[in-house]
C-alpha cells in the first residue's frame, strides 16, 4: 500500500478450512489489527514498521474480503462472525495479551470481540474513525454522516449485490481527507483490493453494521479502550469521536492531523506515533494496575 523504510516484509498465510487468511511481520506482543468494510489487510502495510518496535504485527482478511473472499460463510457474514473468526485465529497463533485495534468495520469487530467472550486474552481494544452506531436517532446524531438511517443502509446493500465494481470508486473517495486524494498508484492499488471482495458477503455486512449498537458495551468495557480518528474524515466528524469518548471517559482520543477515514493508510507514520503513544499509555496504566 504504501512504502515502508526499516519495515520487515509481510509473511502471507491463506485461509485454511473456515478460517480466514492472514498476514503478519515480527515478534513480541501481539498487534491485531482488523481492516475495515471493503479492504483487506493491506490496508495496514504502512503499519508493519510497528514490528521494528517489539510487536508481532497480525492483520487477517475478513470473510469476504482479500484472502478470505472464498471461505465457506462469507455470503452470510455477520460482525459476530468475523469476531469468532477474530477469536479463532488469536487460538490458532497461541496468542496471549493482544491488543486488538479495529479501523472502521473492523472497529465493531473488535467491540463485538470485547463483548462477546470474556475469557479470550485481550489486553485492549483500539478503534479508528469508527461510530459506535452507523445509524443515527434522536439520542446519538453521530452516524455516518451525521444523518444516516436503515433506509439508507438497505439501499446501498442493495447497489453492492447489483453493481459492486461501481460503487467503487465513491466508496474508495470517502478513504482520504478532504480536498485530498491518493496518488495513481496508491488508488489502483485501492481499487485492486476492493474488486477481490464478494459483493454478496459486503452487502450482507453492510446491513448488520447498520442493526448494531455498541455504545452499552463502551460503557461497560472493563478493558482499557482507545480511538484514533481523522482531523478531516468525510465519514465522521470531530463530534463523533467527543461523543464516543464520552461514552467511557477512562478511554483515549487522539487525532491524527491532515487525515481522513483511513489516517494509518494516508500519513502511516504520523499514524504509527500516536498509536505507539497508546501502546505506551496502555503499558504505564499496567504497570500502575500492578504496582497497587
Amino acid at each position: 500500500m504504501t512504502n515502508v523504510e526499516a519495515a520487515p516484509a509481510f509473511d502471507t498465510h491463506p485461509a485454511s478450512g473456515s478460517r480466514p487468511g492472514w498476514r503478519e511481520a515480527g515478534s513480541g506482543r501481539a498487534l491485531l489489527l482488523l481492516h475495515g468494510w471493503s479492504l483487506s489487510g493491506e490496508a495496514f502495510d504502512g503499519q508493519r514498521a510497528l514490528a521494528s518496535h517489539g510487536y508481532r504485527v497480525i492483520a487477517p482478511d475478513h470473510a469476504g474480503h482479500g484472502l478470505s473472499a472464498a471461505l465457506p460463510h462469507a455470503g452470510q457474514a455477520r460482525l459476530a462472525q468475523l469476531a469468532a473468526d477474530a477469536a479463532g485465529l488469536i487460538g490458532h497463533l497461541g496468542l496471549r495479551d493482544v491488543v486488538v485495534v479495529g479501523w472502521s468495520m473492523g472497529a465493531m469487530v473488535a467491540w463485538e470481540l470485547m463483548r462477546g467472550d470474556p475469557a479470550l486474552p485481550l489486553a485492549a481494544i483500539g478503534a479508528i474513525d469508527m461510530t459506535p452506531r452507523l445509524v443515527s436517532a434522536a439520542d446519538w446524531p453521530h452516524g455516518l454522516h451525521g444523518r444516516y438511517d436503515t433506509v439508507q443502509a438497505a439501499q446501498m446493500a442493495a447497489h453492492v449485490r447489483q453493481d459492486w465494481p461501481r460503487l467503487i470508486d465513491s466508496v474508495r473517495a470517502g478513504l482520504w481527507s478532504a480536498g485530498s486524494k491518493p496518488d495513481a498508484a496508491q488508488a489502483g492499488h485501492i481499487a485492486a483490493i476492493m474488486r477481490q471482495c464478494a459483493p454478496d458477503a459486503l452487502a450482507a455486512l453492510w446491513q448488520d453494521m447498520a442493526r448494531q449498537d455498541y455504545r452499552p458495551a463502551l460503557r461497560q468495557a472493563r478493558l482499557p479502550l482507545f480511538h484514533l480518528v481523522g482531523e478531516r474524515s468525510r465519514l465522521y466528524a470531530p463530534a463523533v469521536g467527543q461523543a464516543t469518548l464520552a461514552l467511557q471517559p477512562a478511554a483515549r482520543l487522539a487525532t491524527i492531523d491532515g487525515t481522513g477515514h483511513a489516517p494509518h493508510m494516508e500519513r502511516p507514520a504520523a499514524f504509527n506515533a500516536a498509536l505507539l503513544e497508546m501502546l505506551a499509555w496502555l503499558d504505564s496504566t499496567g504497570a500502575q494496575a500492578s504496582s497497587r
